[in-house]
């Protein structure tokens, strides 16, 4: 069984979705594996021990966002080799593992942690890939009149995907599935479509560390 370490809850999915006014059950942000699968299907807990742990897994992809409220569309690189990965947005880098940082490449510096605030306008944040879209399937199964949960598979971007839905009201509203090597690959939510456009297992053949200097003074990330 892969763990999880302590992660953010990433995916403000299915807002508005339960019945009857009932609010939809809030998760903690932090969790380990049983507290994440207590209480789920059996089946679902299978594949939810399926997903690998952020930094434990070496792979290169690319994935295609699209926010499905404004349109916004965003590519963002995914470079991870353990303990350490890089999510590349833009002229932004952020590191995560045991040397976090934020960075921008024009300004070539570094600050020492992950700011998520300034992926919020892409709809993911930094473990979206990982444990980010295993939170939102876990809170997704303890909604109000969720069933049970419908399993499939999926091809995209040349990769075969395991995928997990779980119905609302009887309705299949969001859909998450992982590549054989437990990376999130294609998650489809009432918010955000979140795919593959490509995807290499194995070394990503860069550094994933952090690249540039750190500084304290971290005003070059909002004034590039």
């Amino acid at each position: 069984m892969r763990r999880f370490l302590p992660l953010l809850v990433v995916l403000a999915v299915l807002a508005g979705c339960t019945s009857g006014g009932a609010e939809p059950q809030v998760v903690p942000s932090t969790t380990s594996t049983t507290s994440l699968t207590a209480g789920l299907p059996a089946s679902l807990v299978a594949f939810l021990d399926g997903v690998a742990e952020p930094g434990t897994v070496a792979f290169r992809a690319t994935y295609h966002v699209l926010q499905k409220l404004g349109g916004a569309q965003t590519d963002i690189e995914v470079l991870s080799d353990p303990p350490s990965w890089q999510l590349r947005v833009g002229d932004l880098v952020f590191v995560d593992g045991p040397k976090p940082a934020t960075c921008r490449v024009s300004a070539q510096q570094c600050v020492g942690q992950v700011r998520e605030q300034l992926l919020a306008p892409t709809g993911v944040f930094s473990r979206f890939f990982s444990s980010g879209s295993a939170q939102a399937l876990a809170t997704d199964a303890r909604r109000t009149q969720a069933g049970d949960p419908v399993f499939s598979e999926r091809t995209v971007a040349g990769v075969r995907l395991r995928c997990a839905s779980v119905p609302v009201g009887g309705v299949t509203v969001s859909t998450y599935c992982l590549t054989p090597e437990g990376v999130f690959g294609w998650v489809d939510t009432p918010a955000a479509h979140v795919e593959l456009t490509a995807y290499r297992p194995g070394p990503p053949g860069e550094p994933t560390g952090v690249p540039y200097r750190i500084t304290s003074d971290g005003s070059f990330l909002t004034t590039p």
